[in-house]
């Protein structure tokens, strides 16, 4: 079980509270807004009315202890930068949710761990499975490697991985294969597996490598 604090408590930062909490997490729920702390009293364990921009009163709540805080106050910049600041003096892991590029530049300046960019990244997740139908879902690892799902192409049906030779002719190696009926996952398939068409293939590689086989499927 970890500890963490989640400061902002709109849509984003509410949902990542409850979903932690439900999870078997410690959570601290923080907002200025009393109405928006009592939404969540029920589903966080500690929900603070409290401004983040006074020090004093965000040190007293001994956030120091936790293991992760979420800054997710949104649109007020000064909130943000400030919380995230104080965090950062308090020697806490911080990630923070940045609105803007220049938001995200100022929060990686004063020493925030992880910016992330959820309303950008969602819609260019959108935009990819749009443009590509048979891609499902993908996840960064870092910035050159990406893991992604897609629906095993027709052309693939029949065959196994040893045949198609996945990795020789595209550079990307297949980690999974999720059968997208039964929802089963076969970990570190082997080169005598037969492709169906309700088969989802996990595939890591770099980015570039990922987009050309993208493309064929």
């Amino acid at each position: 079980m970890s500890r963490f604090a989640v400061i902002g408590l709109g849509r984003f930062g509410s949902t990542l509270v409850r979903k932690l909490y439900q999870e078997g997490h410690e959570v601290i729920g923080i907002d200025v807004d009393p109405e928006l702390v009592q939404s969540i009293r029920d589903d966080a364990t500690q929900a603070v009315a409290l401004d983040v921009r006074d020090k004093d009163r965000l040190r007293a709540l001994g956030l120091k202890d936790v293991d992760v805080a979420i800054v997710s106050v949104g649109e007020n910049l000064e909130a943000s930068t400030l919380a995230a600041f104080y965090l950062n003096e308090m020697g806490v892991k911080v990630v923070a949710r940045a609105v803007s590029i220049d938001h995200g530049h100022i929060l990686e300046a004063i020493g925030v761990d992880e910016v992330i960019y959820p309303e950008r990244d969602m819609a260019l997740r959108l935009a990819d499975r749009l443009t590509h139908p048979n891609l499902l879902d993908y996840v960064a690892l870092g910035p050159e490697y990406s893991v992604m799902e897609v629906a095993v192409p027709s052309s693939f049906i029949g065959q196994t991985l040893q045949t198609l030779r996945i990795r020789n002719r595209y550079r990307v190696q297949v980690v999974a294969i999720r059968d997208a009926l039964t929802d089963s996952l076969n970990l570190m398939p082997t080169g005598d597996d037969v492709l169906k068409d309700s088969d989802v293939l996990v595939v890591l590689g770099a980015r570039e490598d990922l987009d050309k086989f993208r493309e064929v499927a």
